[in-house]
C-alpha cells in the first residue's frame, strides 16, 4: 500500500530483515521434517504478491484431497475450499465439489462463502483493535458507557464482550421477538447476564451484537461501511463483505434454509436468524467472503498487522486474553478461541498454541504464530442440514491430514 510508513517493531532496519531472513530457514529445519523442507522452501506466492495465487505453482496434498472427496461424496458438504499459509506464503491451496449441486459452477478461490462466526474475529474484533488504535475506547471501557440504561451490565467491560467473559448468555431467538436492527439491540440489552462479568466463559452471539453496536456508536457509521473502510479498502479485498450485491450472485455458495426461512435456499442472504432480522449486518455474523481474501486477511495477521494493525494489536489477537477469576488469561484471545476452549477448531495434530475460530455454516481459520502458519477451510456444509457430529468429525479429519501433510508443528 502505497504511501503507508507505519513501523513494525520486527521490520524497523535492514539488518533486522536480514536477520529475520536468515532465522526462516532454522525455523523450517527445527519445526518440519526433512521430507517437509523442500515443499516449504518454495516460492510459490511471493509475501507481498497478491492473488491470483492459483495460477502459480503449488504442492498437492493426496490425503487431505482424498477426504475431502469423500466428504462431498457422503453429502456432508457441497464444496469446500481451503488453503495453508506459512511466512505469508501459500504452500497448499484447493477448491472441490460445486458450492450447488444443482448447478455446473465449481469450487474455486473467488467463490464466496457465508463465513457466520468468522464475522466476529475478521469484522469485529479487528474493528475494536483499530478503534483501540485510534483512541475511540479501551478495552477497560465499561458498556454502560455507550448504553447507561442498561443497568444490568454494570461492571461488563469491552473486553469482557470480546472475550466471551461479560457473563450474557450464549444465545437467543432474538429474530422471534424483534423484526428490525434496533428491536434486536433493544432486545439484546434487556437480556439479564446469567453470572458476574469475569466469573466464567460462555461464548456469546449477543456480546458480539453488543460490541457491534458500540463501534457504530463509536464511529456514527454502520459496521458494514466500517468493514469496507477500514478492512476491505487498506487489504484491497475483493468479494468480502457484508449483504453481497445482486452481480455476485453467481459466486455466492448457498447455504440451504434457515429454521426462521424453512421453504427458501439461502443464497447470499446470512444463514443467521438473528442476523437477517438485523439487516444482514451483525457483530456475531452476516460476513461473507472469499479464500482469495481470506488470505489475504491471513497475511496481515502473519506480517504483524501490516498495513492495518500495529504489532502490539496483532498479540491480542493470537494470545490468550480472557481473564477468569485470578486464573492466568486463557480461552480466548482478542477475537479467537484459545486453549483449552473446546471449540478451538484444531483437530488432533495442529498444537494448543494454536488460535483460531469456526463458523457455523462450516468455516475456519486458524493461527500458529510460532511458525507463522496459518490454515483456511470454507464450505457450505449447512446446504444438505445434516447432522453437525457428521461434519464435525469430518473436519477434524480434514485438519489432521492438512497438519500430517504441513510438517509436524
Amino acid at each position: 500500500m502505497a504511501g503507508l510508513t507505519r513501523k513494525h517493531p520486527q521490520q524497523d532496519s535492514g539488518d533486522t530483515a536480514q536477520r529475520r531472513a536468515r532465522v526462516q530457514p532454522i525455523l523450517l529445519r527445527r519445526h518440519y521434517p526433512k521430507r517437509c523442507q523442500r515443499s516449504l522452501s518454495t516460492t510459490d506466492c511471493p509475501r507481498g504478491e497478491l492473488i491470483p495465487f492459483w495460477k502459480i505453482g503449488a504442492r498437492t496434498m493426496p490425503t487431505v484431497e482424498k477426504v475431502i472427496h469423500e466428504a462431498i461424496e457422503r453429502q456432508v458438504m457441497p464444496s469446500a475450499v481451503c488453503a495453508v499459509l506459512l511466512g505469508g506464503r501459500v504452500k497448499y491451496h484447493g477448491a472441490f465439489g460445486k458450492p450447488d449441486p444443482e448447478a455446473e459452477m465449481e469450487a474455486s478461490p473467488t467463490t464466496v462463502y457465508d463465513l457466520a462466526s468468522l464475522t466476529k474475529p475478521i469484522s469485529t474484533a479487528t474493528l475494536a483493535l483499530i478503534a483501540l488504535e485510534e483512541g475511540k475506547l479501551t478495552l477497560e471501557t465499561p458498556v454502560t458507557h455507550f448504553f447507561p440504561e442498561a443497568s444490568h451490565l454494570k461492571g461488563v467491560s469491552v473486553k469482557q464482550l470480546l472475550t466471551h467473559t461479560s457473563g450474557l448468555p450464549a444465545w437467543r431467538a432474538l429474530y422471534q421477538v424483534a423484526d428490525s436492527r434496533e428491536a434486536v439491540l433493544q432486545a439484546v440489552l434487556n437480556t439479564p447476564r446469567t453470572r458476574p462479568p469475569a466469573q466464567g466463559y460462555t461464548y456469546s452471539d449477543l456480546g458480539y451484537i453488543l460490541m457491534g453496536a458500540i463501534l457504530e456508536q463509536v464511529y456514527e457509521q454502520s459496521q458494514a461501511e466500517l468493514f469496507r473502510t477500514k478492512i476491505v479498502e487498506p487489504l484491497g479485498l475483493q468479494a468480502t463483505g457484508y449483504c453481497p450485491p445482486a452481480e455476485m450472485q453467481a459466486r455466492i455458495a448457498p447455504t440451504g434454509n434457515s429454521e426462521s426461512r424453512p421453504q427458501k435456499v439461502l443464497r447470499g442472504e446470512v444463514h443467521d436468524e438473528n442476523a437477517a432480522a438485523m439487516g444482514g449486518v451483525a457483530g456475531h455474523a452476516g460476513l461473507f467472503g472469499t479464500l482469495e481474501d481470506l488470505i489475504r486477511y491471513a497475511r496481515m495477521v502473519l506480517s504483524g498487522g501490516r498495513p492495518l494493525l500495529s504489532y502490539y494489536s496483532v498479540q491480542l489477537l493470537l494470545t490468550p486474553q480472557a481473564q477468569i477469576g485470578n486464573q492466568p488469561p486463557s480461552m480466548h484471545t482478542i477475537g479467537l478461541f484459545a486453549h483449552p476452549n473446546p471449540m478451538l477448531p484444531r483437530g488432533d495434530l495442529f498444537p494448543t498454541r494454536c488460535v483460531g475460530h469456526s463458523g457455523f455454516t462450516g468455516t475456519v481459520i486458524l493461527f500458529d504464530p510460532q511458525v507463522e502458519m496459518a490454515v483456511i477451510l470454507l464450505t457450505n456444509h449447512v446446504y444438505y442440514a445434516r447432522e453437525k457430529d457428521v461434519y464435525l468429525d469430518y473436519r477434524r479429519r480434514i485438519l489432521n491430514t492438512l497438519a500430517a501433510q504441513v510438517g509436524e508443528v
